[in-house]
């Protein structure tokens, strides 16, 4: 939010007016509604009526209020606005911490979201000296979905929001990834954040397949980077074949979507001639659109995971058949992972502009000159900046295109006040895997609501 639409001028300080404004430019930025659910969830959806539901001295209208001043003080480069909403973090954070201890308080939808916003705060605020800051809050977060005493009966246990380093809760009945049966959901009564409607598929949810992809992340990880000796070619061997038939089960559901989660073109940018990397947005090749940013969100995640999933078998390559990293390789696997990178690539304005259409024909009148995108909504570069990051990572994305993606991370964090995006598009050498991690959990449980 620019400076001179703020209510008043700094210097006098109307704070009900401020907070009032605060709010309503959070909910406008977070916030997407869904008119039908079963296509998609939306994000944050409902949060209004949950806030009036449990009152204003509630924890979560605090913590609401916490994060629209946050959002205002980045928009408005507001030094004082950003201390308040500091002071009030610090101030709620006690009496929350004892919520979050307390088992019957803690498993209540209101706490599931305050932490939540709490952790959103924090990545919304996220410098670069501060890595850690949202860690308490995904872990707190962790521990509500997967609990016995859940507010939401998830697929899966909640394992898509289980974190390597939980809290230490009683109970916990979770299952082992590995033996959960990917294709076999005919029908599913639990909850799933990922309600994408499949067509003639055996599947009901991706929840499985997005759990046998974070386990086998997980086993490369330690695999691939063992420097003790202890990793035999036969495991990487069987690392690679787990991966492959991964890939195999990613082929099938992708020709099962419906109409609604299908994506359409919205226009082509054209090749520059310049050996200046693009823009932001200008990207050469489809720009494509979304039923909505939640859809888009997913159906990237999804192709993103896919991505993950081919990084693994190019690396159990490399390291089996000891080739140096220009190798050879199947070239399908390259033409795979080249029409998924584009895909993806494809879909960031549409994230990041106000409007991708008008961006689109602003383009195309001005003779393909690059202007400035005019952002749309923060929750666009929330829900896209983890992918970006991560595929800027993979050894099967071009380094060229690594780059942009970079520039487009540091692009979100400019223009859409998210201090997390700016101290990715720095760390790019560091394994930031779990901490991304964390910060995913968060970010997907906002889809709960």
């Amino acid at each position: 939010m620019p400076k001179s639409i703020l209510p008043c001028e700094l210097g006098n300080l109307d704070w009900p007016e401020i907070e009032s404004s605060a709010f309503q430019t959070f909910i406008s930025d977070y916030c997407i509604s869904s008119s039908n659910r079963t296509v998609s969830r939306g994000y944050l959806n409902g949060l209004e009526s949950l806030i009036v539901e449990a009152g204003p001295g509630s924890s979560i209208a605090k913590s609401c209020k916490i994060i629209s001043l946050a959002n205002l003080g980045k928009k408005a480069a507001s030094h004082m606005i950003l201390q308040k909403a500091e002071t009030l973090y610090f101030d709620l954070l006690p009496s929350f911490r004892w919520t979050i201890s307390n088992e019957g308080k803690s498993t209540t939808i209101q706490s599931l979201i305050t932490a939540v916003l709490l952790g959103l705060y924090e990545i919304i605020t996220s410098t670069s000296t501060e890595l850690g800051s949202h860690v308490a809050h995904a872990r707190g977060v962790s521990a509500i979905l997967t609990n016995k005493y859940s507010p939401f009966d998830l697929v899966c246990g909640g394992q898509l929001f289980q974190l390597p380093n939980p809290l230490s809760l009683k109970d916990l009945d979770i299952k082992d990834p590995e033996n959960i049966p990917t294709p076999t959901l005919q029908t599913s009564e639990k909850f799933s954040i990922v309600c994408m409607p499949l067509v003639n598929s055996p599947w009901a949810t991706l929840d499985p397949i997005f759990l046998k992809t974070i386990s086998l992340i997980r086993k490369a990880e330690k695999l691939l980077s063992d420097e003790t000796g202890a990793t035999t070619i036969d495991d990487l061997q069987l690392l690679k074949q787990e991966a492959e038939l991964l890939r195999t089960d990613y082929q099938k559901c992708v020709m099962n979507l419906s109409k609604e989660w299908s994506s359409s073109l919205i226009g082509i940018i054209p090749s520059n001639s310049s050996s200046m990397r693009p823009e932001v947005g200008y990207w050469p090749g489809s720009v494509l659109g979304y039923y909505d940013l939640y859809v888009a969100c997913v159906i990237n995640s999804y192709h993103k995971s896919q991505l993950l999933v081919l990084n693994v078998i190019v690396r159990c390559h490399w390291a089996t058949v000891h080739l140096p990293q220009n190798a050879e390789i199947d070239p399908l696997i390259w033409e795979e992972a080249q029409n998924l990178t584009l895909g993806i690539v494809a879909s960031i304005p549409y994230y990041l502009a106000e409007n991708v259409q008008v961006f689109m024909n602003q383009t195309l009148a001005s003779g393909m000159t690059s202007k400035a995108m005019t952002p749309g909504p923060s929750v666009g570069g929330l829900l896209s900046m983890h992918t970006l990051y991560m595929m800027s990572k993979l050894s099967v994305v071009d380094s060229v295109l690594k780059d942009y993606l970079k520039d487009c991370l540091a692009w979100i964090g400019r223009n859409m006040g998210i201090g997390q995006a700016t101290m990715l598009s720095k760390h790019t050498s560091m394994d930031l895997s779990d901490y991304i991690t964390q910060a995913h959990v968060l970010i997907w449980a906002g889809m709960l609501l």
